[in-house]
């Protein structure tokens, strides 16, 4: 019994070890392709793992993001930020695939499969929404900046 106490001891630090390194590391924006619309689409190598952490680092670079991809129209903005999961691909490799492409990359493997990891819509005369699609809730930012849970409507 007063072995296991140490392992199990040991076994903790390491796991919450590698969860700290794991979620300090920086998010890496592979690629970004803006539509010249009301669109961006930021592909990323991964996102926080918890909603609040994700919408933490949107939050902490929204103001970048809109600085380096500004949108033409002011009124509606939607930010898509993508896995990039098993790489850029196309559809002959991925035929079955649900992929996004970009016209930008001048290459035979222009697409990305559909993994959003968030989305972001932005209003002008509104609230921000955030989308996470693996998560049961989104979320709107208030006008005083503080986070709602916007549950989705109960089945009947």
């Amino acid at each position: 019994m007063k072995r296991k106490f140490p392992k199990l001891l040991l076994c903790l630090f390491l796991t919450g070890g590698i969860y700290n390194l794991w979620t300090l590391r920086p998010v890496n924006i592979l690629y970004v392709y803006s539509d010249a619309g009301s669109t961006v689409s930021m592909v990323v190598d991964h996102l926080p793992w918890t909603d609040r952490d994700k919408i933490a680092w949107y939050l902490t670079h929204r103001d970048e993001f809109k600085r380096k991809y500004p949108l033409s129209d002011e009124n509606y903005q939607t930010y898509y930020i993508t896995d990039i999961g098993e790489g850029f691909t196309n559809y002959e490799k991925s035929p079955h695939e649900d992929l996004r492409c970009y016209p930008t990359l001048k290459n035979e493997n222009n697409c990305i499969v559909k993994n959003y990891l968030l989305i972001v819509d932005e209003y002008a005369g509104s609230n921000t929404r955030l989308y996470i699609p693996d998560s049961e809730t989104d979320y709107q930012l208030t006008p005083d900046n503080k986070l709602e849970v916007i549950y989705p409507p109960k089945e009947s």
